[in-house]
Formats: C-alpha cells, sequence, structure tokens
C-alpha cells in the first residue's frame, strides 16, 4: 500500500510574453505584483522563437522569466493559472491579450508549466487546466523533452533557471534546519 507524501517543494515560476513597446513598469505592477514579491527576472529576451502569438498580440514580443520568493505550494498550480488567466482578460484590448502569462512552477527535478492546452503529454490538474513538464533535471542538467519549447532550451533562459534551482535548494535546506 502507498502512503501519501508531502510534495516536493517548489517555487513560483512565471513567463510573460508582451509587446515590446509595453513599459517595464506596468508589467512589474500590474501583472507580477499580485503574484508576490519577485526573487529574480531573467533579462528580457525577443520572442522570435514563433509568430503564434503576433496575430493576437502584435509584434516584435518579448519574453521574461520571472521567480518569486519563498516556497510555493504546488497545490495552488490551478488557483494561479486562473488568476493569470483573469488578469490576461482584464487587461485585454477588443478581445486582443496585451500579455500572455504562463505560470508554473519549479522543483528540483523539474519545471512544471500550467496551461488550458490539452495534449498527450499533459495531465489534467483541475478545472480544465493541465500540466506539463517543460525540463527535468537529470545527473546535474536540465534535460529537454521532445515538446520542450525552444526558448526553455536557449542557454541564457537555463542559465537563469539554474540559478534559481540553486536558491530553491538554499531554501529548503534553511528549512530543514
Amino acid at each position: 500500500m502507498g502512503l501519501r507524501k508531502k510534495p516536493e517543494s517548489a517555487l513560483l515560476f512565471m513567463a510573460i510574453a508582451y509587446r515590446a513597446d509595453q513599459p517595464r513598469q506596468w508589467i512589474d505592477e500590474q501583472i507580477l505584483q499580485p503574484f508576490g514579491t519577485v526573487w529574480d527576472k531573467s533579462e528580457p529576451f525577443l520572442f522570435s522563437y514563433s509568430d503564434y502569438y503576433a496575430p493576437e498580440m502584435g509584434a516584435p514580443l518579448e519574453k521574461q522569466f520571472v521567480i518569486f520568493q519563498g516556497l510555493y505550494p504546488v497545490e495552488n498550480a490551478v488557483a494561479t493559472k486562473l488568476q493569470a488567466l483573469e488578469l490576461e482578460q482584464q487587461f485585454s484590448r477588443e478581445g486582443r491579450r496585451t500579455v500572455n502569462i504562463d505560470p508554473g512552477y519549479l522543483t528540483l527535478a523539474k519545471l512544471v508549466l500550467t496551461t488550458t492546452k490539452n495534449y498527450d503529454h499533459r495531465i489534467h490538474i483541475g478545472k480544465g487546466l493541465y500540466g506539463d513538464v517543460q525540463l527535468r533535471f537529470r545527473k546535474g542538467r536540465f534535460v529537454f523533452n521532445p515538446w520542450t519549447y525552444p526558448d526553455y532550451q536557449a542557454q541564457k533562459q537555463l542559465d537563469f533557471l539554474y540559478r534559481a534551482r540553486e536558491y530553491l535548494h538554499k531554501l529548503i535546506k534553511e528549512h530543514e534546519t
């Protein structure tokens, strides 16, 4: 008989895509602040890996990875994604998003995104939302899946995630003592 275990410790992760002409202060105050205190942000990068969002949001788009301070209960993943969807709707103009907010969480073992889209590699986590393991951590490095988005494979973004993983490791050690 299996026994239920406490979920692994995690950090709240967010990927934010927005038009390059959006003021960064707006992103910080209106989009990020409702989720808590930011620990660190990657450098914004040109989102040139796909034109998926361009018809809706325009171009050029920038994207940024964000990690929030403190441990994040993975049980909150559904509520966090619903909050992100509400913010996307709130800041939409004429039925088009001005920002795309992709929350998820980082554990020592993986990076999981939450999404509204179901595919064969995603699992339902509640309320019509799905969990998608973008990266796995094996033998000291992040490992890609066949479906891992190209921007999650870029070295600058991976370097940011390695730093975030070190921060998580430090938090876990502090909570053990």
